[in-house]
């Protein structure tokens, strides 16, 4: 359904995935690993998993193929938009370590071109980037492929998704030397939202439901077996539950939005696109707000209850990270820390 010149059902599912990542990094750590928040802890990971999947769903829904004429252009507009913000944010993370007294050489400076520093959650920005100077490379091929052939694409990378269950019986070569190496990682996730965009009607959502179900009952097996697997490869972001996951949020939420009549000028309409504009400065900022403050505010910290605790956290967290890059936004140099411009957006307009 669109809200101006916009998909609003995408915008949804950028609002969720960046809902799932705060939560996904909301508790606070604890020595009690077993028991009710050991299950906790592990279902918030495993149920929020699909936050990155999507952000590369909706990325590659609209952008590939690329619609700029030339290579250069492309990586001009979009690179722009990682890079600037992605150093704003590595040396703020850098600066606040040292702060509080943390060690940085020199050499964690001289890697930041190659890895994410300051804080992990950076690599996602890295991520991001490659896929964008990938962009223009497979879009030629995606403007001229058949449904056929990007099922085919899929499916080969939907087996290296597979990877983590098939090596606890076969021999699986997964070095570069694989057969399947060049169909692994997140480029997947950018295809699938191409797909998704163009052919997912194909997909129904009781078919998606049962991927769900499917991804449900695998980790609740392991988990009454007492099985000893690895869950960070198994239950993790390249896995196939974790895909599955991804296709049946990417439905579910366009069929509800096919089925919901948003106007351009509602109020709800117009929160919800600017939440998904921020969305990019949300990630960036938010283990700033919720490590370096929220974490450290003792009435917080009193709370008894570990669920409620993480669920209070995950709530001021992304609120007071959407305010920071709404406020972030009305600056002349917004573009730089979160990608985004209210007044670039209002003069367009």
């Amino acid at each position: 359904m669109q809200n101006s010149n916009r998909i609003i059902s995408l915008d949804v599912i950028r609002v969720l995935a960046c809902l799932m990542v705060v939560l996904m990094h909301s508790p606070m750590p604890t020595q009690q690993s077993g028991g009710l928040i050991g299950l906790m802890s592990s279902s918030v990971s495993y149920f929020t998993a699909p936050c990155i999947g999507l952000f590369f769903m909706v990325s590659g829904a609209l952008l590939l193929p690329i619609k700029e004429q030339t290579a250069g252009r492309f990586m001009r507009k979009r690179l722009g938009k990682v890079l600037a913000p992605t150093l704003s944010w590595t040396a703020i993370y850098l600066i606040i370590k040292l702060l509080i007294g943390t060690d940085i050489s020199a050499f964690t400076w001289l890697s930041i071109p190659f890895s994410a520093q300051g804080n992990g959650v950076l690599w996602f920005m890295y991520t991001l980037a490659g896929l964008y100077l990938l962009a223009p490379v497979i879009s030629p091929w995606l403007a001229k492929a058949s449904e056929k052939e990007l099922r085919m694409y899929l499916l080969l990378w939907g087996v290296t998704l597979c990877y983590p269950l098939l090596k606890l019986a076969l021999d699986i070569n997964e070095s570069n030397t694989g057969i399947l190496y060049y169909f692994t990682g997140y480029a997947g996730y950018f295809i699938l939202g191409y797909y998704m965009m163009h052919y997912g009607q194909k997909i129904k959502v009781p078919w998606a439901a049962a991927g769900f179900a499917i991804s449900l009952s695998a980790v609740t097996i392991v988990k009454l077996a007492g099985w000893e697997v690895n869950f960070y490869s198994l239950f993790w972001y390249l896995s196939i539950f974790v895909a599955l996951m991804c296709i049946f949020w990417w439905k579910i939420i366009t069929a509800i939005c096919s089925r919901i009549s948003f106007h351009v000028h509602h109020m709800s309409s117009k929160w919800l696109t600017t939440i998904s504009n921020l969305s990019f400065g949300i990630y960036l900022s938010h283990i700033a707000i919720m490590r370096y403050w929220l974490w450290e505010t003792q009435w917080i910290t009193n709370i008894g209850s570990y669920f409620i605790q993480t669920l209070v956290i995950a709530i001021f967290t992304f609120i007071f990270s959407a305010m920071f890059c709404y406020a972030i936004s009305l600056l002349p140099f917004a573009s730089y820390l979160i990608g985004y411009s209210s007044k670039k957006n209002i003069a367009k307009r």
